[in-house]
């Protein structure tokens, strides 16, 4: 069951069900309840999201700024290992 809106401005495209999930996509469905629908909460609130969004992010740059990074070179680190080592067919790095 969707959430229902009091104010709908705007409608979802008919093909907007057919876009690829990402890892935030799921990431979201896990957090929010079922009832929201955070796709059409986007598409109607576009700058409200934006706003909110950019609050987050200056957030958890303040508070969490370092583990952050951290986390993020440790991933783009063993992803490009990852990808040497496919690229070469053995463990390489």
């Amino acid at each position: 069951m969707a959430l229902t809106l009091r104010r709908n401005r705007t409608r979802l495209p008919a093909d907007a069900g057919a876009v690829t999930t990402s890892l935030a996509d799921e990431i979201l469905d896990e957090i929010l309840p079922e009832e929201v629908d955070w796709r059409q909460l986007v598409w109607s609130y576009p700058k409200s999201t934006l706003a909110l969004a950019a609050i987050a992010g200056y957030w958890l740059g303040r508070s969490r700024g370092r583990r952050l990074f951290a986390a993020a070179t440790q991933f783009a680190g063993d992803s490009v290992t990852d990808g040497v080592n496919e690229f070469f067919g053995r463990k390489v790095l």
